[in-house]
């Protein structure tokens, strides 16, 4: 059933490999020990899509410190909060600048959409459809009480689908009716019974290949136990209900919906990790970039803040949302910082992160950006300014490679071979 989709072969499986052993890692913080008191049991992975405009965001610029042609906000209130400051288009958030971490100045190796959205689900450069995304990894570690390692929102683009993709893509692209609109619709017993049929379906196919079952026949088996799980355990909890809001611009609601239903997803253990896209596309502005910018970025902060208070507001069987869930937020690449003849901003391969939960700085900003808005050197254990000899650019890698070791994983062994950023976790 489409329910159970994305069946490809994973071959990044438990037991298999990849590049060298933690010995050999580029930074010395130990996997199997390191933020252990504070890892997450939730990863909530945004997508900023199009590529917003840092200074606009997580790295504003004062006129002095930039060049004259280097375009800034014309209304450019910079807030400066708990070591972090804040451009104009994400002022509202400086309240929760004691939970938040930037990372400006993130290499990204693309000026391209479609290269860029596959590198951002696996939080890595020069990859292929086959391999997995960064959560899908992440969410084969997910406790034995949750149906799923894995959910994704809204996605926009085929390439971002990942062999272990379950989830729904964006309406608007794809059509009015999901999987989570079927679910609604159903009664419990409904539910009970579908979940029942991909059971034995997921446990027919284990058995018919018995001990020759091939990689891509024992994925198959678990996704569609995976799916029953969640179906039998979507019939068992609270429907989710979207939260009342006079919002009209179609891209802030899909925003709205993805936020309110990760925050369900989680609240009730459903799954481990959540990837939600949200914009379609609407920070890509290669026209008008100052209004587009201010529109999309405010339908950004009103939503995200919502979410942010839901995660600090809520709790369930296992503690508060905000003290166990994992932000990872960012786009897809940047913006150029000088305008086109559109009065927009083209695009450019270097952009910027943030975050916020266990495990992770707080109050922080890392990777200083020069006058031109080029990113700078830094030393890759402090964050601070470089040695003489130590010290290069962020790229995008490296955050994978960190999200590894944040979850308790061996980077390398999944052929995450960037540097462990250790000034991010704590």
């Amino acid at each position: 059933m489409r329910l159970a989709a994305g069946t490809a072969a994973w071959l990044v499986l438990d037991g298999v490999g990849c590049g060298r052993d933690s010995a050999g890692r580029k930074n010395s913080k130990d996997p199997d020990t390191s933020v252990k008191a504070r890892r997450p049991r939730y990863y909530v992975q945004l997508l900023l899509s199009g590529g917003h405009d840092t200074v606009y965001t997580t790295d504003p610029k004062t006129r002095g410190e930039v060049r004259a042609d280097i375009d800034l906000p014309q209304d450019n209130r910079i807030v400066e909060a708990a070591g972090l400051r804040f451009g104009p288009g994400f002022a509202p958030l400086s309240r929760f600048a004691g939970r938040l971490a930037f990372l400006n100045g993130v290499q990204v190796g693309t000026a391209n959409h479609e290269t860029g959205l596959k590198q951002f689900v696996r939080l890595k450069t020069n990859v292929a459809e086959r391999m997995p995304g960064v959560l899908d990894i992440i969410g084969r570690q997910r406790k034995q009480e949750q149906p799923v390692g894995s959910i994704h929102l809204g996605l926009l683009h085929r390439v971002q689908h990942t062999p272990s993709y379950l989830g729904a893509p964006d309406r608007f692209y794809y059509g009015e009716r999901t999987i989570w609109d079927a679910m609604a619709e159903a009664q419990p017993e409904e539910l009970e019974q579908l979940a029942a049929v991909l059971q034995r379906q997921g446990q027919s196919l284990r058995k018919r290949g018995g001990g020759a079952l091939s990689r891509e026949g024992q994925s198959t088996s678990d996704h569609l136990e995976q799916a029953a799980a969640l179906i039998s355990r979507v019939a068992q909890v609270p429907a989710f209900e979207l939260a009342p809001g006079a919002d009209m611009d179609y891209a802030a609601q899909a925003m709205a919906e993805g936020l309110q239903r990760a925050v369900w997803l989680i609240e009730n253990d459903l799954t481990c990790c959540v990837f939600v896209d949200l914009g379609l596309l609407g920070w890509d502005t290669h026209q008008r970039n100052a209004a587009r910018q201010n529109e999309i970025n405010g339908h950004f902060v009103r939503h995200f803040t919502w979410f942010l208070d839901a995660l600090a507001a809520r709790k369930n069987a296992h503690g508060n949302l905000a003290e166990q869930t994992a932000v990872i937020a960012g786009s897809d690449l940047g913006r150029f910082p000088r305008l086109n003849d559109m009065l927009g901003k083209d695009h450019l391969p270097q952009t910027a992160y943030f975050f916020a939960g266990p495990g992770i700085a707080r109050g922080r900003a890392f990777g200083q950006t020069g006058p031109e808005m080029e990113a700078n050197p830094i030393s890759l254990s402090s964050g601070g300014s470089p040695g003489r000899t130590s010290g290069r650019e962020i790229i995008l890698d490296d955050i994978g490679a960190t999200m590894m070791v944040l979850a308790g994983l061996d980077p390398q062994r999944y052929g995450y071979d960037g540097a462990v950023l250790d000034f991010l976790l704590t």
